[in-house]
């Protein structure tokens, strides 16, 4: 299936991202890529999906084939029907703005008959459980929603291989073992699959191999049965997270708060809904205080983002008000007092480099230093952002957040891409950072990471609370 010797890559003027690589992977197998972020994975995988000589320059070299075809010398067009690609962000992948037409486009990009793109779609949409968001807009869909489609999208036509960049990226556990049941279908019918991901925990009942990178090298290669046998340790030194899922232990004695400490965010009888929808946003009454980090989780498309939009004066409420520190608040106001780090890293990212990035806007500069070394941004200050990995992206927006100066922070899904490292260096970032008087809010669908960081812990389902508890 693939066979490559001597890969290497580097972009002009830049070190190599990928260097003397040699890879061998036979049909049917499943292999994980794991490691660090800026490791190389998205790289490998840019260079396996062909977009790498397509449309990104710099120096690529090595010899072998990819699907029967000769490294180096494949032509694009007929390569690229024979594989199904999943980004690290769906967003780039989509080419209309509804679901069913997304679904659709692939087949109809390559003449297929209209009755069989029907019987297909009806297929894939039954097997992912995707009969509530077929009729959607692209634009009305969560960032796990949109994963959920652009995997659909990949797999409505019936390609040889795979490759998928975090595919479990932002996904809440429920759909999460859709994928897990979608990825096993395709092994079945002898696909090759190669996953970039950090997110280990789901895939080990499918994974073959397991390869890690590190300064775009392959470092080990690990069957199934030796990456079970490496301790918590051994898979903490090579940067990798747990193999088995996080259980959150809750505490059941509820801490003594005092309202008058702290910053206080209050919202009552806030209500809100899409245009032509009956569903939305439903809060009867909700006190947030900066005494604890609060996490929020429930499932994809339960209104998550559109909660934090209201809270942070993005969106206009339908009815209801919105207090900060027993202040009456209206949307400029609390803009002014709040700062978002998005779901999608890429619509916060504005300048030609990391550092001007990161300092644009910053409150205190005194700061700088602090934050560049907690993050490990040094070596990245005069790299252009869109260069970066996913990974690297989220760490410049949570530098931008830390160096800000606002008083009520949002976090949408910030471990979003991390390694174990930097989901570790983000998490101690959070937690220094609520000691300087401010408000943390988090969603999440990182268990790990909200069991190492959050106390209080919300739980939305159809746009209303349904948990509120303590950990």
């Amino acid at each position: 299936m693939i066979e490559l010797q001597n890969l290497s890559f580097c972009y002009p003027n830049q070190r190599a991202l990928l260097e003397n690589i040699d890879l061998s992977v036979t049909s049917g197998e499943v292999v994980v890529l794991c490691g660090a972020s800026g490791s190389g994975k998205s790289t490998l995988l840019k260079i396996l999906n062909g977009l790498i000589p397509e449309l990104y320059e710099g120096t690529l070299e090595g010899t072998g084939t990819i699907l029967e075809n000769e490294f180096l010398s494949m032509d694009f067009v007929s390569y690229v029907k024979d594989i199904g690609v999943v980004f690290q962000n769906p967003k780039t992948q989509f080419f209309t703005t509804d679901v069913y037409s997304e679904l659709a486009f692939s087949l109809e990009n390559y003449s297929v008959p209209r009755q069989q793109i029907i019987e297909r779609m009806q297929e894939l949409v039954e097997a992912l459980g995707l009969e509530k968001l077929l009729n959607s807009s692209m634009f009305a869909l969560s960032g796990g929603q949109k994963q959920l489609i652009a995997f659909a999208s990949a797999c409505m036509l019936e390609h040889k291989l795979f490759l998928l960049d975090e595919p479990s990226s932002n996904l809440d556990d429920q759909t999460i073992e859709q994928l897990k049941h979608s990825i096993s279908h395709l092994k079945q019918q002898g696909c090759t699959i190669i996953i970039a991901e950090h997110r280990l925990h789901y895939l080990t009942e499918l994974a073959d191999r397991y390869l890690i990178m590190a300064d775009g090298k392959i470092i080990r290669d690990y069957s199934k049965e030796t990456m079970l046998q490496q301790t918590a340790d051994e898979l903490s030194t090579l940067g990798l997270r747990a193999l088995t899922p996080t259980d959150i232990q809750v505490n059941n004695e509820q801490p003594n708060l005092s309202n008058e400490l702290g910053l206080q965010l209050h919202c009552k009888d806030l209500h809100f809904h899409y245009r032509g929808k009956k569903s939305g946003v439903a809060i009867p009454e909700l006190t947030l205080n900066s005494q604890q980090i609060i996490g929020i989780t429930g499932s994809n498309g339960a209104g998550k983002s559109t909660l934090f939009n209201l809270l942070s004066g993005i969106t206009k409420p339908k009815s209801g008000t919105i207090w900060f520190n027993h202040q009456k608040m209206t949307a400029r106001q609390l803009i002014r007092e709040s700062f978002m780090v998005m779901q999608d890293v890429n619509l916060q990212l504005f300048f030609e480099t990391v550092e001007k990035e990161i300092t644009a806007k910053a409150a205190d500069l005194s700061l700088f230093d602090t934050t560049v070394e907690l993050l490990n941004l040094r070596h990245l200050l005069h790299r252009h952002p869109q260069t970066l990995s996913g990974g690297e992206k989220q760490r410049v927006a949570i530098a931008t957040a830390l160096l800000s100066g606002k008083k009520i922070i949002f976090f949408d899904e910030p471990t979003s891409g991390l390694d174990l490292k930097h989901m570790d260096e983000v998490s101690q970032t959070i937690r220094s950072l609520h000691n300087q008087h401010v408000l943390l809010l988090i969603i999440t669908h990182d268990k790990e990471f909200l069991e190492k960081t959050c106390q209080r812990v919300l739980t939305l389902e159809h746009g209303q609370l349904t948990n509120d508890y303590f950990i």
